[in-house]
């Protein structure tokens, strides 16, 4: 067994590196049911199996039943089924039971584990899971938890003896299931092992990993132990410094100019614990050879801004893709508040600031009365449910139950046969007068900006945590820590090191710094 641990700083390529090692080994002649390919999402491991396809098209995508998560590797081996899993009626039943509020944070197979249950007696439950540790030990971690050992006592074994009775398992269950498990047979014979992301891993993972690493071959585990920001959900970057191995460092970025290189490297050289690595940033070829990027050209550039209005004045005249990130969900929306205010069109959380619903009623009354077009009943509906019964569609006819699914309608026969009482020339937002005020306020003002609606956003807002793995030409990085992680600061500086490092290294262009509230985080982080 030897194991390589491949590192890559941002924007290395590791993802790369690795496929390209999957391919390598399908050309060596290994089948690749001997290829165990474990990913952070489901998302990457499907990449991972689609690439692997379409360079070796004679195998499909039941011969790669190793290109999974480890979620879902669990699932597989123990044998269970989709009745076996814990769903939101459970957690609701469960709620009512215990008195708390639960909820199914893990309702697809693509789980990471960090999404952790509302209730504070719950997250210390979970927490004590994904860390191995006993609950009483994850309790006394927990100074700040209100009430009493009894209390989350009680829950914890509530919880547990729920699951029990059903023959339930949630997603923590299924990790703990395989990794506990004397069953030999259980356990993947692979000539190749392949884990991406290791940072982020957790310790129940971490276990699961290594007996998987015992019957295999070949091991690749790959990570960046200066990204691993999950540390307030149980992971550690200690396990990923600690794994014994040959160690092999990604050392060219194609993502990072050089001028967000220089001052990402100061922030994160300040961390006392790490893998020390050295990388270049993103090159250029000129007729000399490859030489990096020059600080302050077109390739890179750092900018300091004291108020977020200052990010708005930019955002607004440079108009290409905009990465906006906030360390904490709360700042975050003040953020989406004030674009909503100024007319920007953005996407939060992946979904666009104007609703697809929205969007879709608008544009079918336009496409009615202005262009003349017939439109289809699904579209009618959409439109149909933001107008008043007797004042916009007569009583009766909303749900449209006599309308022919195939057919497309026009203005005239939707006003004819099925209760259209809007005259046609009305504008969009007096037909549909059940759409909030402000919703048409914001979306009329970005109408006058003349914002492509159809489109998706150039700008994304995002916590730094939310956007790890994204990217984009100009990232906006807020610096105001909320007051829980302030403090945390304090106390273990190098886990908000490591999440702002992530945060700049985003940039494929312009790094813009807002300056926080209290000056002292912005001076440490970004200046020292």
């Amino acid at each position: 067994m030897t194991t390589k641990i491949i590192l890559g700083p941002p924007g290395t390529g590791k993802t790369e590196y690795l496929l390209r090692k999957v391919e390598a080994q399908l050309e060596a002649g290994i089948k690749p049911d001997r290829i165990g390919y474990f990913a952070y999402t489901v998302k990457a491991a499907n990449e991972a199996r689609t690439r692997a396809m379409s360079r070796f098209t004679f195998l499909d995508k039941k011969d790669f039943m190793y290109f999974r998560t480890l979620h879902s590797l669990a699932f597989k081996q123990l044998g269970l089924t989709k009745d076996d899993v814990m769903k939101d009626n459970h957690y609701k039943e469960l709620s009512e039971l215990l008195g708390i509020k639960l909820s199914n944070t893990n309702r697809k197979m693509d789980s990471t584990g960090f999404q952790l249950q509302d209730d504070m007696f719950a997250k210390v439950i979970d927490m004590a899971r994904v860390r191995n540790v006993t609950l009483k030990e994850q309790f006394h971690e927990m100074s700040h938890m209100e009430g009493g050992w009894m209390k989350l006592k009680y829950i914890a074994d509530g919880i547990k003896e729920y699951k029990k009775t059903r023959k339930l398992y949630d997603f923590t269950d299924m990790i703990i299931e395989f990794s506990k498990s004397n069953n030999d047979e259980m356990i993947p014979k692979l000539d190749v092992l392949i884990i991406d992301e290791a940072q982020d891993l957790l310790p129940i993972q971490w276990k699961m990993v290594k007996k998987i690493m015992n019957k295999a071959g070949e091991i690749y585990i790959a990570g960046d132990d200066d990204q691993s920001i999950f540390k307030w959900a149980g992971a550690n970057p200690d396990d990923l410094i600690g794994l014994q191995g040959e160690r092999y460092i990604l050392d060219r970025s194609h993502r990072v100019p050089a001028a967000v290189h220089k001052i990402a490297t100061k922030l994160i050289n300040k961390v006392q614990n790490r893998i020390p690595k050295v990388w270049v940033p993103k090159t250029r070829p000129t007729q000399y050879g490859i030489i990096p990027d020059a600080e302050g050209t077109s390739h890179g550039t750092v900018n300091h801004h004291v108020t977020r209005n200052s990010i708005y004045r930019q955002i607004d005249k440079d108009k290409g893709e905009w990465l906006v990130m906030t360390r904490d969900n709360y700042t975050l929306e003040q953020v989406a508040d004030e674009m909503k205010t100024k007319g920007f069109y953005f996407s939060l959380h992946g979904q666009p600031s104007v609703s697809k619903k929205r969007l879709t009623a608008i544009m079918a009354w336009t496409d009615l009365c202005k262009n003349k077009k017939a439109i289809s009943i699904d579209r009618v509906r959409t439109m149909y449910h933001y107008m008043t019964v007797k004042k916009g569609v007569a009583y009766g006819h909303k749900g449209l139950a006599q309308a022919d699914p195939d057919k497309l309608y026009t203005y005239e026969e939707l006003s004819v046969y099925h209760g259209l009482l809007v005259p046609s020339h009305r504008i969009w937002h007096h037909a549909l007068d059940r759409m909030p005020a402000h919703e048409v306020t914001y979306i009329v003002s970005l109408l006058r900006r003349k914002e492509k609606l159809n489109q998706e956003p150039r700008i994304n807002l995002s916590t730094i945590h939310g956007a790890k793995g994204g990217e984009a030409d100009n990232v906006a990085l807020l610096a105001d820590l909320p007051r829980k992680a302030d403090e945390a600061y304090y106390k273990d500086p190098d886990n908000e090191r490591r999440v702002f490092y992530v945060g700049m290294t985003r940039t494929k262009k312009n790094l813009h710094l807002v300056r926080s509230d209290t000056d002292r985080e912005f001076s440490e982080m970004f200046y020292a």
